[in-house]
């Protein structure tokens, strides 16, 4: 047993509490035989609230765990983030149960600790619906793939850097391009699916567009300044044909002037904006924070495990 570490496992819900809690509480069992300090954060949709206090007796009998409840719109990648965030372990291991055992997961959480790298999940077989994730790479840094597993494995410093950016919610499952971090990647098997194909490509659509914002609004006030040039240029040549031509079309002149003032008010106007939303982004950024509805444990179920205060060996008042 290693008590040289506070290990975290975070699971983002997507079976449901029926199917994932009697998981959850084998895996607190071999994580217990494993490390002396560990915890399980296990983060729900508000939705599954009353599904969750349906299993009550179970509950009330798992230690360590942390039941993080978010709003009922927050999707699955953002649930994941939410999980990453709240963990307080030295080292994090977001996992899907259905990829790999928690015996071959423990072992992984120890080489990641050992060696102050970030284990990426990887299937070794090709999936369906490949072709979607390579379009969705098209507008990405990272690579999106439907071979990266949904189990990460991220030593606390790593995955304080992964969170400071504002691509974390895709980089704590997809590896960039050019690796900010260590990244070594291990097999694992089929994991769960978070929602039908084409709903699950466009909850990472959004999720892509949102952590990478600022860098396409930079190439896109980049692209409006291009026109402004190109509306000057337009305009130059438009004097230098009225002074070099003695005749040109009635209205042509006052129509050129017209058109390249209004593409570069426009496409000026357009670039300083998206320079402003950059800013504003930033800044929302930092104080970015999902909401989160509840936060159970354990203790939460005292009442349905006892058959009420005579039995606590504590007084109410």
């Amino acid at each position: 047993m290693r008590s040289d570490m506070l290990v975290s496992l975070v699971v983002a819900d997507v079976a449901g509490p029926t199917v994932t809690v009697p998981r959850l509480a084998g895996a607190i069992a071999d994580l217990g035989g494993a490390f002396r300090y560990f915890e399980v954060v296990y983060v729900i949709d508000e939705t599954r609230r009353a599904e969750l206090d349906r299993l009550g007796s179970t509950l009330a009998g798992l230690t360590n765990l942390r039941v993080i409840v978010t709003g009922e719109s927050t999707r699955f990648y953002r649930r994941r983030l939410i999980g990453a965030r709240e963990a307080i372990g030295d080292v994090v291991a977001l996992a899907d149960l259905d990829e790999l055992p928690v015996v071959e997961l423990i072992a992984r959480i120890g080489e990641a600790a050992d060696s102050g790298e970030v284990l990426a999940g990887w299937c070794a077989n090709g999936r369906r619906a490949g072709l979607g994730y390579r379009l969705l790479s098209l507008v990405s840094r990272f690579v999106l793939t439907a071979r990266a597993g949904r189990t990460i494995i991220l030593p606390r410093d790593w995955l304080g850097a992964i969170l400071a950016r504002q691509s974390a919610v895709i980089e704590l499952r997809f590896q960039p391009r050019l690796p900010l971090t260590r990244y070594r990647r291990f097999a694992v098997g089929p994991g769960q699916r978070e929602g039908s194909g084409l709903a699950a490509r466009y909850d990472l659509l959004i999720e892509i567009l949102r952590s990478d914002a600022s860098r396409y609004l930079k190439a896109y006030a980049l692209a409006g300044f291009l026109v402004v040039l190109g509306a000057l240029a337009y305009l130059a040549y438009a004097v230098a044909i009225v002074s070099l031509r003695s005749h040109v079309a009635e209205g042509w002149f006052s129509n050129a002037v017209v058109q390249a003032g209004s593409t570069a008010f426009i496409a000026g106007g357009m670039s300083i904006l998206s320079i402003a939303m950059m800013a504003v982004l930033d800044g929302l950024h930092r104080g970015n924070n999902p909401t989160i509805i509840a936060e159970i444990g354990n203790t939460n179920y005292f009442d349905v495990a006892t058959s009420g205060a005579a039995s606590r060996n504590v007084e109410l008042s």
